[in-house]
């Protein structure tokens, strides 16, 4: 017997529910609401709170609500965007889950009417993950690489906390011509409802209402049960339906598109009515079906993967529809918009579902937001631990899971198909050409979880800082973000607190930085009993580059080149890998960022390149400085390549060298510039100073206050690249081997 508790209500939802109809619901009906009224499709616990990151009026093109944020590049061209997350499915099933997840985000960037052009993902995983890893990077690269919309790049991170729940993030980045968009929202009464792609199965249902919005009872007691809910993709079929879609659009016959995601035609079909202000009637007859006996539930609710949506005039209705069977593509007209404003069903022509529309994407009962928080909740601890800085320290973090290099996974991906990409994975972010105009795109993807760890405010206002100053030091102009937001349970209210915290961070970036923020995801439930994941934002930056074919990322170092570092050193190893690994293993809160001088580090990087000054930048990020030099010398091809360094005599060898600070960057400018750089850096009132010089010696060498140091080229590969790392305790008590 269905009814609320079955499709995930609450008593009192399923009381709300049923008064909003004036009766008790069918069947169907309660599957609408269960599916709708989930976390996963409704929101009802963060929409309240989400209000904080609207964009002021004019600053985008499309914004929150829609199926994909979008801004405009120039005046050739628009950029579509969003960050969406499949981890539940990917913890149930690592291959399907992760592959699915690209398939969906990138029918979202189509369903704008923008072509996707790049893909990067953000994944998380327990340091004893590696099934779950192989299965994720397994779907990315199987569903990405066949479908031929490259991944450019990403980030990978480990932490005890995702042990038991895998986030698995992926951003896909589409551009369209100026007023060539659509959207769900702009069907008109008459229209005829379009399905187009793959026949519709018993895949993916409740995967909204159940997997995606509650919390693992334990690591492997559900994964039986929940398996028949995670989708199963097609990417050649993707590919085809992509094509066929952009195809028709161009035709200028359809009124209005949506993906299929969550929740199936029951979300879409909602979207499209709620959206638009009118209703839609639709015959479960005429969708075509790949399994026998399904009924009116299991249709409306499947979420079988490759499917879109159209809304087209009556009197096109056969010229699209045969368009589209000339591309090979399944095309069914199932039903009508109506002005009645409601969702209708019918089977053999009864009525088996009749709901308003308003009622299913807007009547959840929310969730109140707090009063709006300011700045962190947290003070940021002073960790600087005692005793002799050891050279194997740094070999250490060079080696961590967290630093080392991520070529062995990025490599499983096609970066280069579409030709459009100059720099890609490896860098700071990716820099990719357009085919018409000066202008080409920058991306960039950062979530650093464990600097939400103890802070949610300082991580979220971190991850905003950390993608734009990469988007920057790539030679771009940062336009747009999306979020992606990761968490336990709303249930609890220490999770619910970081939230709105985490949020409260990133809204207050944005704003900083004058960045606007037009959407994205959020993932609750990421909890296996009463562990949950620390509130990780992940969030995308898309910039203009104004000459992609000069994009500067980690370049060619010279020895006629000098070192400068942005931004100022902190004294403290608190929410750093040091810390994590050689110390005592807490993150510890993390420094805020102060926007003044974050500022100014920004302004004194884009006039840099407005100048044509770097050959060369870098972030300092996870293992701060020494792993930013370490970095930069790895990626030059020629081995007798060398920089020597002069680090902050103020500060401990340790500080000096692994402390991650926000917004530092270090740039490599021809020496006899010096002058310019400083007056640069004067003029935008931005800290900074000479670290050093490129050298021909084929080794990193840092003189600090304890000391001077030097690492071989082939000593910091070899820590880089290892399969397996020594334990930090031996290395501190200087027993066993250096890593």
């Amino acid at each position: 017997m269905i009814g609320p508790d079955t499709v995930g209500l609450t008593p009192e939802e399923g009381r709300h529910a049923a008064q909003l109809l004036g009766r008790v619901p069918t069947a169907l009906e309660w599957g609408l609401f269960g599916a709708l009224w989930s976390e996963h499709c409704s929101y009802k616990s963060s929409k309240n709170i989400l209000a904080w990151l609207k964009p002021p009026p004019g600053q985008v093109v499309g914004g929150p609500g829609d199926n994909a944020g979008v801004v405009r590049l120039n005046a050739h061209w628009e950029v579509a965007f969003k960050v969406e997350s499949h981890n539940h499915p990917s913890y149930v099933e690592p291959f399907h889950g992760a592959a699915t997840g690209v398939g969906g985000i990138i029918r979202d960037v189509v369903a704008m009417g923008a072509y996707p052009v790049a893909l990067m993902d953000s994944l998380r995983f327990g340091p004893d993950s590696a099934r779950l890893q192989e299965g994720v990077v397994r779907g990315i690269g199987f569903y990405g690489n066949a479908i031929g919309v490259p991944t450019v790049g990403g980030e990978l991170s480990y932490g005890q906390a995702y042990r038991g729940n895998p986030l698995v993030n992926v951003l896909c980045v589409g551009v369209r011509k100026p007023g060539a968009g659509i959207s769900a929202g702009t069907s008109r009464p008459g229209d005829r409802i379009v399905l187009v792609g793959a026949d519709t199965g018993r895949d993916g249902i409740h995967g909204a209402s159940l997997l995606a919005s509650r919390s693992f009872a334990a690591p492997d007691a559900e994964t039986g049960t929940l398996r028949p809910a995670v989708q199963v993709g097609d990417p050649f079929t993707g590919r085809m339906v992509m094509e066929a879609m952009l195809a028709v659009l161009q035709g200028g016959k359809l009124h209005a598109m949506q993906d299929l995601g969550a929740a199936g035609l029951s979300s879409a079909l909602a979207e499209m009515a709620g959206q638009g202000g009118v209703g839609v009637e639709v015959d479960v007859d005429r969708v075509p079906r790949r399994e026998m006996g399904m009924t009116p539930y299991e249709v409306m609710l499947s979420e079988t993967q490759e499917r879109m949506l159209l809304t087209v005039p009556p009197g096109d209705l056969a010229e699209v529809l045969t368009q589209l069977s000339q591309l090979e593509v399944r095309a069914s007209d199932i039903g009508t918009v109506t002005a009645d404003g409601r969702l209708s069903v019918r089977e053999a022509g009864a009525v088996v579902a009749s709901i308003p529309a308003g009622s299913l994407t807007d009547g959840a009962p929310r969730r109140a937001a707090p009063e709006r928080m300011v700045g962190p909740i947290r003070v940021p601890e002073r960790y600087a631990p005692s005793g002799v800085f050891r050279r194997e320290e740094a070999l250490f973090v060079l080696g961590h899971p967290e630093c080392r290099s991520k070529a062995s996974v990025y490599h499983r991906y096609d970066s280069m198909v579409q030709t459009h990409t100059v720099k890609g994975p490896g860098d700071d972010g990716a820099v990719l050409r357009l085919d018409e105009g000066p202008d080409g795109l920058v991306i960039a993807v950062d979530g650093p979880g464990r600097l939400s760890a103890c802070d949610a405010y300082t991580g979220g206002a971190r991850a905003v800082l950390e993608a734009v100053v990469n988007v920057t030091a790539m030679g771009g102009i940062p336009i747009g973000l999306s979020d992606g937001l990761n968490l336990g349970s709303p249930d609890d209210e220490d999770v619910f607190r970081d939230f709105a915290a985490l949020v409260a961070g990133i809204a207050d970036a944005a704003h900083a930085l004058q960045v606007p923020v037009t959407g994205g995801n959020v993932s609750f439930y990421n909890q296996t009993g009463s562990d949950s994941v620390w509130p990780t934002a992940v969030i995308a930056a898309v910039g203009r580059h104004p000459n992609p074919e000069a994009a500067i990322a980690r370049g060619t170092l010279e020895a006629s080149m000098a070192l400068y570092l942005l931004g100022e050193a902190e004294s403290t190893l608190s929410a750093t890998v040091w810390r994590l690994t050689l110390g005592d293993g807490l993150p510890g809160p993390a420094t805020a960022p102060d926007w003044t001088r974050s500022r100014a580090v920004l302004e004194a990087l884009s006039r840099l390149n407005e100048a044509g000054l770097p050959a060369a930048a870098h972030d300092v990020a996870d293992g701060g400085l020494f792993v930013t030099l370490a970095e930069m010398l790895l990626a030059q091809a020629d081995p007798a390549t060398g920089l020597d360094v002069t680090v902050d005599s103020d500060l401990p060898a340790r500080a000096a060298l692994f402390n991650e600070g926000p917004a530092q960057v270090v740039v490599a400018v021809p020496d006899h510039r010096e002058g310019d750089v400083l007056r640069i850096l004067a003029s935008s009132g931005c800290p900074g100073r000479r670290l050093g010089a490129v050298t021909g010696s084929g080794a990193l060498t840092f003189e600090t206050c304890e000391g001077r140091f030097t690492y071989p080229r082939e000593e910091l590969r070899a820590a880089w690249l290892p399969p397996e790392l020594t334990e930090p305790d031996a290395v501190l008590a200087g027993k066993g081997d250096a890593p």
